[in-house]
């Protein structure tokens, strides 16, 4: 081959290199940015999850608390009632 098909080869592989060289680049750019998105994304989610999280877990204890209540409510209704039925039997044992 003369000098000048080799230099012309030469410089088409060089410009097809190139031209690879700027896809990767650009394909890498993209995955970046994408990367930066998704990590942004991610930040995002957990804040929420955390905030989300925290409204349950105060639902939660303030649910706890009524249940507590409504227990200590019944127990002393359960307690007065109790307490009736006995006076009655005992009216009733004297009679």
């Amino acid at each position: 081959m003369s000098h000048f098909f080799l230099a012309k080869k030469r410089k088409i592989g060089q410009d097809e290199d190139m031209e690879l060289l700027d896809q990767l680049e650009k394909r890498i750019s993209a995955l970046l940015d994408k990367l930066e998105a998704l990590t942004a994304e991610n930040v995002a989610l957990k804040e929420r999850l955390r905030q989300e999280t925290d409204a349950v877990k105060h639902e939660n204890e303030t649910l706890k608390k009524a249940l507590e209540r409504e227990r200590t409510l019944t127990a002393e209704a359960l307690a007065r009632i109790e307490s009736v039925v006995a006076r009655i039997k005992e009216r009733a044992d004297q009679e």
